[in-house]
């Protein structure tokens, strides 16, 4: 009997390291690579746990990490966006139909490449990224959204466009793996928003010092013609 069990735990403890092997194996995989060269109106699928990466011709990476099915239709500014590497992981309970539209800029929503905006927090931030995406969801899941960072944008957070007080507003954003990172549930527009100083107190400070020194001067000289 005794070794009978033995066997037994032995052949349990093999199926589970061959299980977590496996799973470990499946996670490593990368994803299923597909080229696009059309900027406009391309329709996809992607299967239930599965990754897909839409390469576009200039180099533009979207990729799809599902546990549900994905089909809908991707326009993207490739040509002006370049090379970005983004991320969309989704959790949902059922197939879903998603839409994604990626632009360099969203003139009508106040984002320009190379603007600075101050925001309702009342902190200024630069608009750099040159990406852009909306995305529409027909379902209940909940996303990451993942841009790679650069020495440029590391310091970046992500922002959404919230069509309640018209505004851009940024959210928690964390640094993982390379990537700018987030979570939502809500889609809308979203981008990359990179922080500034701000930099009213310096100025302040700068004349407040300008004036101290003026002020020194001319008491010195004052004393001096007594």
């Amino acid at each position: 009997m005794r070794k009978i069990s033995k066997i037994t735990l032995g052949v349990f403890v093999f199926l589970m390291l061959f299980s977590i092997f496996n799973i470990t194996s499946a996670l490593a995989v990368d994803p299923t690579e597909i080229p696009v060269n059309d900027e406009t109106a391309y329709q996809y699928q992607v299967e239930a746990n599965s990754q897909v990466m839409f390469r576009y011709m200039t180099q533009t990476r979207l990729t799809f990490i599902t546990d549900v099915d994905i089909e809908g239709v991707i326009n993207c500014e490739a040509s002006k966006i370049g090379s970005k590497n983004f991320i969309i992981e989704v959790n949902g309970s059922g197939p879903l139909l998603m839409n994604m539209t990626c632009t360099e800029e969203q003139v009508q929503l106040g984002l320009m490449k190379g603007f600075t905006y101050r925001l309702r927090n009342r902190y200024r931030y630069l608009y750099e990224e040159g990406f852009c995406i909306q995305i529409q969801c027909n379902g209940t899941c909940v996303a990451k959204l993942k841009l790679q960072s650069n020495h440029r944008n590391q310091n970046g957070q992500w922002a959404r466009y919230n069509e309640q007080i018209k505004s851009w507003e940024t959210v928690a954003t964390t640094l993982e793996e390379g990537f700018l990172v987030t979570e939502t549930s809500g889609f809308s527009y979203w981008t990359i928003l990179i922080p500034q100083p701000d930099t009213t107190l310096i100025i302040v400070i700068s004349i407040g010092g300008i004036i101290g020194i003026i002020a020194l001067i001319t008491v010195l000289l004052l004393r001096k013609r007594k």
